[in-house]
């Protein structure tokens, strides 16, 4: 996925298909599909050292979003099974409903942890014993999804956590979470940009990134790197809500939102 902006509107889409790759679950060595996509709006993030697509690779490609629901259409019935990780937000990018699905991130948890649901990444490598590349290749990810779901059969259903070992800090190798802030029970109508937003007009201070947000039913999350964890720290000060502990010990804040609820800022250490 990339970001892209209607140019009528403003209005940013942060989840636009850019690629999309399908293998055959019978025989994952086959590619039933791997191709660029065009996106209907001008691109204002291509999302390079995600998915390593930049400006040049999608200039002449001629096949749209239309082109990969005529194809998912074709392709899958009411029976058919989609296996994918995170597997919301590619029916999303897609703008495809579909009710019979293995989401690999709902099948897995973390050790000693209730941070969400365990990436790719980490799953590849507790699970599998595999180092997934820096640069996402979505035909590789397919393929190890099918198998952590196929591990997970295998085992009926009885897996042990993983280790956090990365966090999704443009896919670098990270334990040290301290400069970071974890922000969940998001509506689903939250882009990253409105959280950068958040921070820098309650706190003045702007964060260093704010990844895609990670949904599970009508709630995001998601955690948000500043540039030190000084910065970390007086951002979460600096909020104004109602302070509480959570399940495991770490304080979190509400913070209430314009149109009523509140969304939680939890910090990543007990101190």
């Amino acid at each position: 996925m990339c970001e892209t902006k209607d140019p009528e509107s403003g209005k940013f889409n942060n989840k636009a298909l850019c690629r999309l790759s399908v293998v055959n679950a019978d025989n994952p060595a086959e590619v039933l599909l791997d191709t660029l996509v065009k996106p209907a709006w001008p691109v204002t993030n291509y999302r390079t050292f995600v998915n390593g697509i930049s400006e040049s690779d999608l200039e002449h490609v001629q096949f749209t979003l239309q082109h990969a629901q005529t194809f998912m259409s074709a392709l899958c019935s009411s029976q058919t099974v989609i296996v994918g990780h995170a597997l919301d937000n590619d029916l999303k990018a897609l703008l495809m409903v579909h009710h019979t699905n293995v989401d690999t991130a709902m099948l897995y948890t973390y050790v000693n942890s209730e941070d969400g649901t365990p990436s790719l990444k980490n799953l590849a490598k507790g699970i599998l014993g595999k180092e997934m590349p820096e640069v996402h290749d979505s035909v590789n990810d397919a393929r190890v999804t099918l198998e952590c779901a196929a591990n997970y059969v295998a085992l009926d259903g009885k897996v042990s956590p993983v280790e956090k070992v990365y966090t999704r800090s443009r896919g670098a190798a990270r334990e040290d979470t301290s400069n970071m802030l974890l922000v969940h029970r998001l509506p689903k109508s939250t882009l990253p940009e409105h959280l950068s937003e958040m921070f820098s007009a309650y706190t003045f201070i702007k964060p260093k990134e704010v990844p895609e947000i990670t949904f599970s039913g009508a709630q995001g999350k998601v955690l948000v790197e500043f540039s030190s964890r000084e910065h970390a720290e007086l951002a979460y000060t600096t909020l104004k809500g109602e302070e509480r502990e959570d399940k495991t010990g770490k304080k979190q804040k509400r913070v209430s939102l314009q149109g009523g609820g509140y969304v939680c800022v939890r910090k990543m250490n007990r101190k």
